[in-house]
């Protein structure tokens, strides 16, 4: 160290007879890449040297060429593993006739910086290949040597020792990695056995269902089951335009899932909002009752399907001495029959009976 400073103070000193500009075109790189180095060599005047000798040097690797007619090298250094970060290059230029000139240049080496890549590298200088290839007798008369074979020798057992555990951490990586896609595939074969649909909104399984609903709670049902089957509509078509559109599949459904939402507020004003439309007979939205589920509305499907009621909610009605009680809560509404509740969910696709108590 004491004798590169010196060297390294007059290299900054003198004035060099000839320019370099170089860089390496392909950096960063991957370890194990091939830098390749490519410059110009050129006088003070900024005339290019033909003919001038390059040495294109990183690490123990050497390169030698020479400029062409207009000055340019291009230097392709070895295949290398090389430890991620800068790793410089220098590049020394001269002439037949003595001048000189000389510059230094990065490139970067992309990954982690793990023990494993720093031990590989410590390994794969010269002097470890050298001591590593030697046996405990070549030192007998070398303490020194015999002190460096040591050191490299353990520095390859941690080596191996760190290649083994990254080896076990890669495979639990790809089990895991191997149990999603497995997970994925159940979840999709699934979904194709079941078949989901947006649920039964005519013919006679639906009318059969209508008609063995009370009369007193019967119009009210029907009303919302046609709202949330217009709101499913909305959406699906919603969904398939943003995807005509040249959408990604990720926003069409981000867009369907928005526009079923049926907020609380929406559920509890819904007679308001029937009555509210009918007066107007517009083509406004949902926003004077709901900002957040208005946007997904289709006035026009709406007035089809929606039917003016001025029931108030809950509904309490006794038909025969029965006596029926229906409320609401966001997608959820119950049916008490003499103290038996009947709640149903409505998610959109379809009404499912969630208990029987």
């Amino acid at each position: 160290m004491l004798l590169l400073i010196p060297l390294a103070l007059n290299s900054e000193a003198v004035l060099w007879d000839l320019q370099i500009q170089a860089n390496v075109e392909n950096s960063p790189l991957i370890s194990g890449d091939r830098p390749i180095v490519t410059g110009i060599v050129t006088d003070q005047a900024s005339k290019p040297i033909h003919k001038a000798t390059v040495n294109v040097k990183s690490g123990s690797m050497s390169i030698v060429t020479t400029t062409s007619k207009s000055g340019e090298f291009l230097a392709e250094l070895g295949k290398h593993p090389r430890m991620p970060g800068n790793h410089i290059v220098n590049i020394l230029a001269t002439t037949p006739d003595g001048k000189t000139g000389i510059t230094s240049i990065q490139f970067q080496v992309r990954g982690e910086l793990s023990p494993t890549t720093v031990s590989q590298a410590k390994l794969s200088t010269p002097e470890a290949q050298k001591y590593l290839e030697s046996s405990p007798e070549d030192f007998d008369r070398d303490p020194l040597g015999f002190i460096l074979y040591n050191h490299y020798q353990k520095l390859y057992l941690e080596y191996l020792e760190d290649e083994k555990i990254s080896e076990v951490l890669a495979q639990e990586q790809a089990y895991i990695e191997k149990q999603k896609e497995t997970e994925n595939e159940l979840r999709l074969e699934a979904i194709e056995e079941f078949g989901p649909s947006m649920g039964i909104f005519s013919g006679p399984r639906y009318e059969n269902y209508v008609n063995s609903l009370d009369e007193a709670v019967r119009d009210t049902v029907v009303k919302h089951l046609n709202f949330t089957k217009n709101l499913v509509e909305n959406a699906q078509e919603l969904r398939n335009e943003i995807l005509e559109n040249g959408g990604t599949a990720e926003e069409a459904q981000l867009a369907y899932l928005k526009n079923i939402a049926t907020s609380r507020n929406l559920i509890e004003n819904f007679d308001n909002y029937t009555e509210n439309r009918q007066e107007t007979n517009s083509d406004e939205s949902l926003e004077s009752v709901d900002t957040n589920s208005t946007k997904s509305l289709n006035p026009n499907k709406e007035e089809s399907v929606i039917e003016e009621t001025s029931t108030e909610s809950p509904i309490k009605v006794d038909v025969d001495g029965i006596n029926v009680e229906v409320e609401f809560n966001e997608s959820v509404f119950f049916v008490n029959v003499n103290g038996t509740v009947l709640e149903f969910l409505v998610n959109g696709t379809e009404i499912i009976l969630i208990n029987n108590e």
